[in-house]
């Protein structure tokens, strides 16, 4: 029997913090459960139950209409387009929203026409949501009609055409940004900004956007320095380097980033004087990346400050730096690291030594990439190892390809494919065969990926035949190398046919119902940061989370990853970004955005590739924004996570 993992009586009851499901009224009868089971199959396995799922998009009760149409974005087939054109004159706004939001998933250009149209008359809410679709799909009339959004009396729709024209290269596009950025309204002039970073510079867009650079919002200053550096205005170098002393940690952070974009040689002593003294590690760990593009033997006593940083990841980006900067004679400095307590920078420093071309340590290095019993070292071991053009290095990289550890066997084939060793293409082809356990799927990518470099023309029967594997990924990998091979590949099914011809009908698997708002918090080693659920946009990565959190899964699990003024992750059982829980999840992207800081979303390593590990913006992140599963948001704490470093510790409790 298909059953949800959580009954559903407790959601229509639910009082206090525990907020009830918009889902309510359909989980409160029989027949309205079923209808929210047979949904959530359907999204799971990314099929339309023989075409059902259409019946309830046209058929449906409103709520059901609009459920309907979540679940055909994220199948995000572009031919179902034409199904949900229709819907968008819907008097059910919601529903049309939905379909609105729908159709910029899928793709499919025929719906610029429908959406251009659609725009007369309406509310700004819903032009927004238009304006979002526009962007991603694109084209001449979609450029034309946001750039003219640009001039709309709603301020809400003039910040979201700026957005999206961020997916959309364009002269005309990149002129009407360009007097956006004058906008008296503050998310406009931010997004304009930001949307110019994806354009073809022009003669004026260095100094009108470095006028920004002193503006009153701190948020304007950040995409400023951000767009410039992107760009690579080195004429807006010294002002950037003024901006190293603005008071908000995300301006000096993209600052740093900018300068060291633009290789600029003389901000080494200020980015140094970030390093060593500002109270952020986020700002002192984006000194040092900065440092490290530099490569810039003057950053030496910095550096050497950064390595004693009490942030880990201040620590990892000064090894890194120092490693570049100072190539062989770094050699004593990553020594001394090698003994740092923390397991992230000790990785770290043993990848170091292939960037300071330190070949003399390959056998050190190979001893550790054989025998270390952490495979977090012997990856880092076999990365450094790749870096040295050593012909004896890679003959003893090649029973790697089959080690136990799906992390170091990938790594083992990257390096072949970098050091362009033809005589291991037979044991990347066992490797290949014999990756059968599902998180192997990146040791087969890897060694695609390697035949591939390799141009393995005598094996294009693994090509041909990896272009029927399960997962997507590697399906269009393999095709894509047989067309550069010069190979006709066979015929790949679209996600669709795949998912349709593999579809599940014994509905055994017990999926959860929609859950309405709840409530969690991280126990953080800095403090405990509050955040709040959206079970009912994110059904099936809500439940599994709850599951898990309420397991204990979490239990001194580490931040494993910390990016300046962007992103703080944890979650993965394995420390080191390539561990989940047993099984991945389908993504559940919604119509929520990653438009401010605080924002809880799933981080995977390709479509549909989801599991526990969760991230916190620090920052907008448009761009993750129609990608990246949003869980939920923080609600309180948010100064906590700013304090969370990489390698620190957390557990995660329910609190409703």
């Amino acid at each position: 029997m298909f059953t949800f993992m959580i009954g559903a009586a407790l959601l229509v009851t639910a009082t206090g913090t525990h907020a009830a499901s918009r889902y309510a009224p359909l989980l409160a009868s029989t027949a309205g459960q079923d209808t929210l089971r047979s949904l959530a199959l359907w999204e799971d396995q990314r099929v339309t139950g023989d075409g059902a799922l259409f019946v309830y998009l046209t058929e449906g009760s409103p709520l059901v209409q609009v459920r309907a149409a979540e679940v055909i974005g994220r199948l995000q087939d572009p031919a179902d387009a034409p199904r949900l054109i229709p819907f968008i004159p819907s008097k059910n706004r919601p529903l049309a929203r939905e379909a609105i939001f729908a159709l910029g998933q899928l793709g499919n250009k025929e719906a610029v026409a429908p959406l251009i149209k659609a725009r007369t008359g309406a509310v700004p809410d819903d032009v927004r949501v238009v304006a979002e679709a526009l962007g991603k799909l694109g084209g001449e009339d979609a450029i034309n009609t946001l750039t003219d959004m640009l001039r709309d009396f709603a301020a809400g729709v003039r910040a979201e055409a700026a957005l999206a024209l961020a997916r959309c290269k364009d002269p005309g596009a990149a002129n009407a940004l360009l007097l956006s950025i004058y906008d008296p309204d503050v998310n406009v002039a931010r997004n304009a900004i930001y949307s110019l970073e994806k354009q073809d510079i022009l003669p004026r867009t260095c100094s009108a956007v470095a006028e920004f650079l002193e503006n009153g919002d701190a948020g304007v200053r950040a995409a400023a320095a951000h767009t410039l550096g992107v760009l690579k205005c080195v004429e807006t170098s010294d002002a950037l380097v003024h901006c190293l002393n603005d008071e908000d940690t995300g301006v000096v952070v993209n600052s740093c980033f900018a300068l060291g974009q633009m290789n600029a040689k003389h901000a080494v002593d200020p980015l140094g004087h970030v390093l060593e003294s500002h109270k952020s590690p986020h700002a002192r760990a984006a000194a040092a990346m900065a440092l490290e593009q530099l490569a810039d033997k003057g950053a030496r006593d910095a550096l050497m400050q950064g390595l004693m940083d009490p942030s880990v990841m201040v620590r990892i980006h000064s090894i890194r730096a120092m490693a570049v900067a100072g190539g062989t004679k770094s050699e004593m400095f990553i020594d001394q690291v090698r003994g740092d307590g923390n397991r992230l920078v000790r990785a770290e420093a043993i990848e170091c030594y292939g960037r300071a071309g330190l070949g003399k340590r390959a056998k050190e290095l190979t001893k550790i990439a054989q025998d270390d019993k952490d495979p977090m070292m012997r990856v880092a071991a076999i990365h450094s190892l790749a870096q040295f053009k050593d012909a004896s290095i890679p003959p003893q990289l090649v029973p790697m390809l089959l080690d136990p550890d799906f992390t170091v066997a990938g790594a083992a084939a990257e390096a072949m494919g970098t050091l362009k060793y033809g005589a291991a293409v037979p044991r990347l082809v066992d490797a290949y065969y014999m990756a059968g356990e599902r998180e192997f799927v990146d040791v087969e990518l890897a060694t695609l990926g390697a035949l591939a470099d390799l141009n393995a023309v005598e094996v294009d029967s693994v090509f041909v035949q990896a272009v029927s594997h399960p997962d997507v990924r590697v399906r269009t990998l393999a095709s894509e190398t047989l067309v550069k091979m010069g190979k006709t590949p066979p015929a790949m099914q679209t996600p669709r046919q795949f998912a349709e011809a593999n579809f599940d009908r014994s509905r055994k698997k017990a999926l959860g119902p929609p859950l309405g708002i709840r409530h969690a918090v991280i126990k953080a080693d800095k403090g405990d940061v509050q955040i709040e659920l959206y079970g009912d946009d994110a059904i099936q990565t809500v439940t599994h989370f709850i599951d898990w959190t309420q397991k204990g899964f979490y239990k001194k699990l580490t931040t494993h990853r910390v990016e300046p003024n962007f992103v703080v992750q944890g979650g993965d059982p394995r420390g080191d970004g390539n561990g989940d829980a047993g099984i991945t999840l389908p993504g559940e992207v919604c119509q929520r955005r990653y438009d401010t800081a605080g924002y809880v979303g799933i981080a995977d390593s390709g479509m549909d590739t989801g599991s526990c590990q969760w991230f916190i913006t620090l920052s907008p992140t448009p761009r993750l924004s129609g990608r990246y599963t949003i869980i939920g948001k923080v609600t309180k704490g948010m100064e906590n996570v700013w304090k969370i470093d990489q390698g620190d510790t957390f557990d995660m409790k329910m609190l409703d």
